[in-house]
């Protein structure tokens, strides 16, 4: 455990760019109100987040629509 944050820092491509985290919070601020994604996903990794983190948003969707909250999904939410 003693070089955890060395093995994970490794992870991340030495040509990976900072300013990839800035535009992904710049997007959905720049959407108009009730079309921003109540979350955005940046992988520099490329570990496969992003695709987990899909599959969570949508299996969240079909649960508030099975519990009748669909009202809280917006038509340009990611869930």
């Amino acid at each position: 455990m003693d070089d955890l944050g060395k093995r994970l820092a490794a992870l991340i491509p030495s040509d990976a760019d900072v300013t990839e985290v800035a535009e992904a919070v710049a997007r959905p601020v720049a959407m108009k109100h009730g079309t921003r994604p109540p979350r955005t996903h940046t992988d520099p990794s490329r570990d496969g987040s992003e695709v987990v983190s899909a599959v969570a948003d949508r299996l969240r969707a079909d649960f508030f629509r099975r519990i009748g909250l669909d009202s809280l999904l917006t038509a340009g939410s990611s869930l």
